[in-house]
């Protein structure tokens, strides 16, 4: 998670906007830690990942379509919890809240749609992806899912991973102009 946490915080860097205030970019990144890791917002993910068809290429003993919901329940808590997330402020926002940008401005459209969709391009990065699965075995994630066979767990991450960040990343930008102009009334 480290790596992972590092090089997002660089690339986003990159994507920095210019009104953007480090108040605005926590008050996105917390908003949508928080949607993403609610009932709703997994529940959600896993619909969007079943009817995108994650299950089709999984081996018949892994048993995805009833397992998903359940094992993409914990892998979304960690995925995107609020304090430490793939959105966590303190990554996602790094580079805003360095620069010490403080507009009191309700932000633009544009910045939150451009942060948000800006660090969620990057999912589909394959060497974040074995990174993420490297850090959700070491911290555990088999062992709270699946004791008894930890074995058949690594396998499933090791498929689904990369698939649900790849089809989060490919997905219609449309989600995030929403999220922006509903939950963060931007202008």
């Amino acid at each position: 998670l480290t790596m992972l946490k590092i090089f997002l915080a660089i690339t986003l860097a990159t994507i920095a906007s210019a009104e953007l205030s480090c108040e605005d970019c926590t008050a996105i990144g917390t908003t949508i830690s928080n949607e993403a890791s609610s009932q709703a917002g997994i529940k959600g993910q896993v619909d969007f990942l079943l009817a995108g068809g994650i299950c089709i290429d999984a081996p018949a003993e892994l048993e995805c379509e009833s397992n998903l919901p359940s094992f993409w329940t914990i892998i979304a808590g960690w995925l995107f919890s609020p304090e430490y997330g793939w959105y966590a402020p303190m990554f996602m926002c790094q580079d805003v809240c360095a620069a010490r940008k403080t507009f009191t401005n309700t932000p633009s459209c544009d910045d939150c749609v451009t942060r948000i969709y800006g660090s969620t391009s990057y999912m589909a990065d394959e060497q974040i992806q074995i990174q993420l699965i490297a850090d959700l075995l070491r911290d555990g994630v088999c062992e709270e899912f699946s004791p008894d066979d930890v074995e058949t767990c690594a396998t499933a991450l090791e498929l689904v991973i990369p698939a649900a960040l790849n089809m989060f990343a490919a997905a219609d930008i449309q989600w995030a102009v929403d999220f922006c102009s509903v939950n963060m009334g931007c202008m």
